[in-house]
């Protein structure tokens, strides 16, 4: 017997299975990370349903529009309008987006602190109800001036925003108190 030659084979035979064991393993991963988010694609993490709010529970709600940042974020809107005011950062940030949603007045979903500081604000436009956006306002120097450190369209599905647009459709209709 020739044993370099079996030696030979034996490494071949081990490569070839290690080589095949790999591309089952890739097929396998590239099945569960592309086919199973398909399958999820309708789960939400947005209740079916609209939601039933109480007086007091909107009146607490209304509060969150008396917020500085918040106010600040429609003052930014309005001046974008007119092609004025704002940082150079700020424009850029709001440039990308069609400004008939910033001709709309908007809701606000949530208000949380950022642990970097300022705070993440999600609103939805009334008016175009068909995207919902997280703003960063930062308060920035010694003077703790207000500025806008990002603007984007939030991690949200299509099927999440339809849900927000049932479950918020009383705050959506609402012109009075949005901002």
């Amino acid at each position: 017997m020739n044993m370099p030659l079996l030696n030979h084979l034996a490494s071949v035979y081990k490569a070839r299975h290690g080589f095949r064991s790999g591309l089952f393993l890739a097929c396998f991963v590239l099945l569960l990370t592309h086919m199973l988010p398909a399958q999820n694609s309708k789960v939400s993490k947005i209740p079916d349903g609209e939601a039933q709010f109480t007086p007091k529970q909107l009146e607490q709600y209304y509060l969150v529009y008396t917020n500085p940042d918040v106010r600040y974020l429609r003052t930014l809107f309005d001046t974008h309008l007119k092609n004025s005011g704002g940082t150079e950062e700020e424009r850029q940030l709001l440039h990308k987006w069609n400004k008939d949603y910033f001709r709309s007045k908007f809701i606000v979903l949530s208000r949380v602190n950022n642990i970097f500081g300022g705070t993440f604000i999600t609103i939805l436009f009334q008016d175009r109800p068909d995207k919902v956006f997280v703003a960063w306002v930062y308060p920035e120097g010694s003077n703790r001036k207000l500025i806008l450190r990002r603007f984007d369209v939030g991690d949200f599905s299509d099927e999440d925003v339809r849900r927000m647009r049932v479950r918020y459709k009383k705050l959506i209709e609402d012109k009075v108190h949005a901002m």
